[in-house]
This record gives C-alpha cells, structure tokens and sequence, in this order.
C-alpha cells in the first residue's frame, strides 16, 4: 500500500446541493469516502436514523473544529467527503466536497438531509467498497491529501456482488490507507467486519447496539477518522511495538520524500 504524505487528488465536485463545479486544486488533511448499507434488512425508520447520524455529525461542533484544527501549522484544517450508498449494487449519492470550516460542514450535512435512498435489496459491502476506491482514485491526481480512508456501516453481512476481503485488498493496494467499520445491532458482525472489510494504517471497527445509538457511534468513528487517529484503547504493552512501527514508516516516509 502506498505512503500518502502527499497524494494527488483531482477535485470532482458534483454535489447534489447546488451546482458546485471543481475549482481550483485543494490539499486536504484527509480525504473521507461515507459507505453506508442501505440493503433491505434496513427498514425506512432504520435508515432515517443511519441517515439522521451522519447528518448530525456533520453539524456537531465537536466534528466541525476536529475537521477544521489547525494543530498550529501541522494540519491544513479540511477534509474531502462523499457519500455511497450499496445494497445489490452501489451508487455515490453526493460527490466529494471540500469542507474547510463550520459552514461548509453544515452545508454538507443539509445536502445529506435531501439524499434519496439507492433501493437495492441484497448487500453488496465489497461493491460499496469497490465504488469508494474508484472514487477516491479519481480524485486522488491533482490535488493533495494526507490520508485517504473508507468508511463503512452496515448491519449485515455480504451476499452479493465482490467480496469485501477481495474489495479492501484491492483498495488497500491502490490509494486508500484505511478501511474502518461500524457494525450495526449484531456484536457478531462487528467480527466479521473486522476478518472482511477492516484495513490498512490505524484502520478499526466499532460497535452501535441499534439504531438509536448508531448516532454516538458514528461521531466517535468520524472523529477518529478525521484526526487519523484509533478510537480503541491497546493494551499497555501494544504502545511498545507500536513506537518501534512507527519510528520504521516515519522514516520510511521521509526516504520516498
């Protein structure tokens, strides 16, 4: 999997709010794909509250000043995002939009509010990957980002279309640094979420015991994806290797610079 320090990213800005053409060349702290299961297991009332916690994170302020933190000169204080949707197939809902303060990130969250449900019965979780990372390659050329990740939800395993392990391989291998997950109402899942989909540099899982609490859970799963950092605890030991892993991809890094 490539170091992406600095990735090229092509600006395709097609939001459904408004008629937003790409304009000039953008560098982001991270570049963020929103995969999100919309297959038949998801009743209307189900996917209101998938919906609505996307919608809500996008207006917290918490999310807001994460995305838009500075770090003193360490980080550019923006992110690119789009939003998928997957079941028998997938389909990008609202294409990727640069967000580099509160209006913007609350711009966004109105344009998920007016996103009209991709109907497809069977769950396709390696298709929704698979459109992410064409995506985000495509937008990876002209411009430059730090990290590029995929963000999948989902409350079901894959029964159609690519497999997720096939997909994520795939990802992993081109442009995308990450793969997390958050598993929906079966612990279970969240199991085979972490075998099948999750991957890649400080890549996690998480776990919303329904849809009530889906809307906690992605804030903390985006706040972790936005600050590039992991949400689950390691045991004490772990910090160890970790420094020593570290310390070879930072250098790493500063070769291929």
């Amino acid at each position: 999997m490539p170091n992406t320090i600095l990735k090229s990213v092509a600006l395709s800005v097609g939001l459904a709010f408004g008629s937003l053409t790409a304009a000039s060349a953008a560098t982001v702290d991270t570049v963020l794909s929103l995969v999100i299961d919309v297959s038949g297991s998801i009743d209307g009332g189900e996917y209101d509250l998938q919906m609505k916690g996307y919608e809500d994170a996008f207006r917290d302020s918490s999310i807001q000043n994460a995305i838009t933190d500075t770090d003193g000169g360490n980080r550019n204080g923006s992110i690119a995002v789009n939003l998928i949707q997957f079941g028998t197939s997938a389909s990008e809902r609202l294409g990727f939009f640069v967000i580099d303060s509160a209006q913007k990130a609350t711009d966004f969250a109105d344009a998920i509010a007016g996103v009209t449900r991709h109907n497809s019965t069977r769950t396709g979780i390696g298709e929704g990957i698979q459109l992410a990372s064409s995506t985000i390659t495509d937008w990876l050329k002209d411009n430059s980002a730090s990290r590029a990740v995929i963000d999948v939800s989902g409350d079901g395993t894959n029964n159609a279309g690519i497999a997720p392990s096939t997909a994520r391989d795939a990802a992993l291998a081109a442009d995308v640094d990450a793969i997390n997950a958050i598993a929906i109402e079966s612990a279970s899942l969240q199991d085979y979420f972490d075998n099948n989909v999750v991957g890649g540099t400080n890549s996690f899982s998480l776990f919303a015991s329904d849809f009530d609490d889906f809307d906690s859970a992605i804030k903390r799963k985006l706040r972790a994806e936005i600050t590039g950092t992991n949400p689950i605890p390691l045991p004490a030991g772990a910090w160890l290797l970790l420094s020593g892993i570290g310390g070879l991809a930072a250098l790493r890094r500063r070769k291929k610079a």
